[in-house]
C-alpha cells in the first residue's frame, strides 16, 4: 500500500475543503494517508498527527496543500533518499508549489504511476558553534540569514570561505543561500539569480554600510563561516524565514551543502524561465505592447 503524506496551511477554507478532498480521493484507493497533527486538528480527523520529520521518513509522494513556505516547512527534514514533494499552490508566488489547485488529483495520479517530470533540489546544512560545541543545527530549502534584531545596531560580521578570511562585514546581516533561494530574500537584496540546477551557493550581504560588500557566487563544495566578534545585542540565524536561533558573542555560523537533495513534481510544459516571468515579470520589456 502506497503512503501519501499529507500537511496543509491551516486557516485557508478553500485549503481545507481541498484537503477533505484528498481524505476521501486516497480512502476510495485503498491509500494510507499520514497526515501532521496540525492537519488533523484542521480537518478534525480521526488519526494521529505526525510530526514532519515522521511524514517526511514514511511517505511518498508527500503533498502540501498552501504556498512555497508550506512546502519548504516539511522539505527541510528530508534526511536520506527524498521523497517526490507535490507542492499544491494556494499562495502568491508559488515558485516551489507548481501544480494548481484542479491539478492535483490528475497529477497525483501521474505520480503514483511514476509518470511525472521531476526536479531535484540541494540543501544548505548549518551548524553554530558555540564553545566549541554545536549548539544548534539544520537544513535550509532557500537559505540561512544571519541578521540583527530591529533595533539593534549594525553588527561587524567577519566572513570566511574554506578557512581563508574573505571580509568583515557591517551591515544589517548576510544571507546565504541555495540557487533555489536565489529567487527569495537573497535577490529582494540584491543577489543574483541562479538557476536551480548550479551546484552553487550564493552569498548576500544585508544593506551593508560600504558600496565594495558586493554579492558572491561561491563553488558548492565550499564551507562558509561567519563570525559574531563582539555584537552584545540582539542578533539570529534564520533558516528559510521560519526558524530562529539566537546568537552569541563568539558564535560561528558555518554553513555547506547538504548530502541530501529533495525532489519536487514540476510542469513539462514551463520552463524555470516561464516561471520567472509568470511570477517577477523578470525580462518582461518595461512598455505596453
Amino acid at each position: 500500500m502506497s503512503r501519501v503524506g499529507l500537511v496543509i496551511r491551516a486557516g485557508n477554507q478553500k485549503v481545507v475543503a481541498r484537503a477533505r478532498e484528498l481524505v476521501k480521493w486516497c480512502a476510495d484507493r485503498n491509500l494510507e494517508l499520514l497526515v501532521d497533527a496540525q492537519t488533523v486538528k484542521s480537518l478534525k480527523l480521526n488519526v494521529p498527527g505526525l510530526s514532519n520529520q515522521e511524514i517526511v521518513e514514511r511517505a511518498d509522494p508527500i503533498v502540501t496543500l498552501g504556498g512555497d513556505g508550506t512546502l519548504i516547512g516539511v522539505a527541510r527534514f528530508v534526511k536520506g533518499a527524498s521523497p517526490l514533494f507535490v507542492g499544491v499552490n494556494f499562495g502568491n508566488l508559488g515558485f516551489l508549489t507548481e501544480v494548481r489547485p484542479e491539478e492535483l488529483f490528475h497529477v497525483l495520479e501521474e505520480t503514483l504511476a511514476k509518470k511525472v517530470s521531476s526536479a531535484e533540489r540541494g540543501l544548505l546544512y548549518v551548524q553554530v558553534v558555540r564553545d566549541g560545541a554545536v549548539a544548534f543545527e539544520s537544513q535550509a530549502v532557500n537559505d540561512v540569514v544571519v541578521q540583527k534584531g530591529a533595533r539593534a545596531p549594525l553588527p561587524e560580521l567577519d566572513l570566511s570561505v574554506n578557512d581563508h578570511d574573505v571580509a568583515r562585514i557591517r551591515a544589517d546581516g548576510i544571507i546565504v543561500s541555495t540557487p533555489t533561494g536565489s529567487t527569495a530574500y537573497s535577490l529582494a537584496a540584491g543577489g543574483s539569480i541562479a538557476h536551480p540546477s548550479l551546484s552553487v551557493i550564493l552569498v548576500t550581504p544585508i544593506c551593508p554600510h560600504s558600496l565594495t560588500n558586493r554579492p558572491l557566487i561561491l563553488p558548492g563544495s565550499s564551507t562558509i563561516e561567519i563570525d559574531v566578534p563582539k555584537f552584545k545585542d540582539e542578533l539570529y540565524v534564520t533558516i528559510d524565514g521560519q526558524v530562529s536561533e539566537r546568537l552569541q558573542a563568539g558564535d560561528i555560523v558555518r554553513v555547506s551543502q547538504a548530502k541530501q537533495t529533495v525532489r519536487f513534481v514540476i510542469s513539462p510544459d514551463k520552463s524555470y524561465f516561464d516561471i520567472l516571468r509568470t511570477k517577477l515579470n523578470w525580462g518582461v520589456p518595461n512598455r505596453p505592447d
